[in-house]
């Protein structure tokens, strides 16, 4: 039954995530070990999202350890133990904390040596910025106790979490899968082999190198303003200029190229940040954008693209309607969750359990306002209501691409006498960009 349960939920965090974002982005999914017992850790800065992704990332649910305020909520409980999540007390929450811990220890323990999967957020609570914080000694615990327990071939996975704007809805994410830790190879490596939970040199050196690791993977930025003004002008850098519409650079890649942006000395660094500002500026009073400056507007590929762009969204019309008319609701509600909560880290999470009650809630309606009784009736029409969801959400987007191409174009055109000096700032940024990325000497 547990299986069963993880299953659906893994599917149902696939379809929600799918919806929520407009693209998610993997990158070394092969590091991930098969056939052993799997503890992986990962950064943390957008609350419930940062879980889901780690789920999405590796195709399974892991059984997560989060701290036991969570379920303070009466409310709160039964999801979290049908999401099979293990409370962690912190020293600050009360005094009976280390006693409550060891049961929480002895079941992580147990499921590591049964061979299943273990996730933590070593950090031990929300980053208030975009860079990993200080990291707990909890999960250098947890993997020696359960070595010691018996769990042999145990494997520590890093996962790194990006977010292009962590609040916005359709917008990218990127889980970045670092190279495992063998924790056999690591103990054995300095010399202690019996080392335990207890051994304190130990777990203070596994804890360093989990937060190494954890640092080569997650972003590191000074606040969310850098990562947005980097990540933008490393975009711009990777962009491709011969395309239309333009094609937007896969996440992997620009985060790459803006973290080592944010490495550089800090007159390098200030000097593309003021570069990029001048040139963005220069883009809005003009009413154009980078991506729509550098594209291909040859006459024959406009043409294509109008045309093309108009017959898919023709035979989509009646998908895209019915999924509109189905989904608006619950999708505005979504929309307007976000507005009511304060806080920005909490803020995405909130959107997302709206959207998870909401949208099945109005599926099931929908089902039952329907006049005909037949179940398979019931189940196509369960079935069809998210499908069409995003098919419209996807036509809407089309539809915006192809209008801000016309745009652009018509843009161009009228400002064809201003372009000369917009395109010597955006070669002024692309060369800023390459000279502090390229190692000197």
């Amino acid at each position: 039954m547990r299986q069963l349960l993880d299953r659906f939920l893994t599917g149902f965090a696939w379809l929600a995530l799918r919806g929520f974002y407009r693209a998610l982005e993997v990158s070394g999914r092969s590091h991930v070990p098969r056939d052993r017992p799997l503890l992986i850790v990962a950064n943390h800065f957008n609350a419930l999202l940062d879980a889901v992704l780690v789920m999405y990332a590796l195709g399974r649910l892991p059984r997560f350890v989060a701290k036991a305020t969570l379920w303070r909520p009466v409310w709160a409980r039964p999801f979290l133990r049908i999401a099979g999540m293990v409370p962690i007390h912190r020293p600050d929450d009360d005094v009976a904390a280390t006693d409550r811990n060891r049961a929480t220890f002895a079941s992580c323990y147990a499921q590591l040596v049964r061979g299943n999967a273990i996730a933590l957020f070593p950090e031990g609570r929300l980053s208030p910025v975009p860079r990993p914080q200080p990291v707990r000694t909890g999960a250098a615990r947890i993997a020696l106790g359960a070595r010691e327990a018996g769990a042999s071939g145990l494997m520590i996975l890093p996962v790194g979490l990006v977010y292009e704007d962590k609040v916005a809805l359709r917008s990218r994410a990127l889980v970045r899968i670092g190279d495992p830790i063998d924790l056999d190879v690591e103990v054995e490596g300095s010399g202690a082999v019996d080392a335990t939970a207890e051994d304190v040199v130990t777990v203070r050196r596994l804890t360093g190198e989990i937060e190494e690791r954890l640092r080569d993977l997650a972003p590191a930025y000074r606040d969310e303003l850098e990562g947005a003004v980097l990540g933008l002008a490393a975009e711009l850098a990777l962009r491709d200029t011969d395309r239309l519409p333009p094609r937007p650079v896969p996440l992997a890649e620009r985060e790459e190229l803006a973290r080592q942006l944010a490495e550089a000395p800090d007159p390098e660094r200030e000097a593309v940040v003021d570069a990029i500002g001048r040139y963005q500026l220069g883009l809005s009073l003009l009413g154009l954008s980078d991506a729509y400056l550098v594209a291909d507007y040859r006459l024959r590929r406009l043409a294509w693209l109008l045309v093309s762009a108009s017959l898919r969204l023709a035979l989509l019309a009646p998908v895209a309607a019915v999924g509109a008319v189905v989904n608006a609701l619950p999708y505005w509600a979504v929309h307007w969750t976000g507005r009511f909560v304060r806080n920005p880290a909490t803020r995405a999470s909130a959107r997302l359990l709206a959207g998870v009650a909401l949208f099945p809630a109005t599926w099931l309606l929908v089902a039952w306002l329907a006049p005909w009784e037949a179940w398979w009736v019931t189940l196509a029409i369960l079935v069809a209501a998210p499908a069409t969801g995003l098919v419209a959400v996807r036509a809407l987007e089309q539809t915006v691409a192809v209008h801000r191409t016309w745009r652009g174009w018509i843009r161009l055109m009228e400002r064809r006498g201003e372009l000369e000096r917009l395109r010597a700032g955006r070669a002024k940024v692309v060369a800023l960009v390459e000279s502090v990325a390229t190692p000197q000497g």
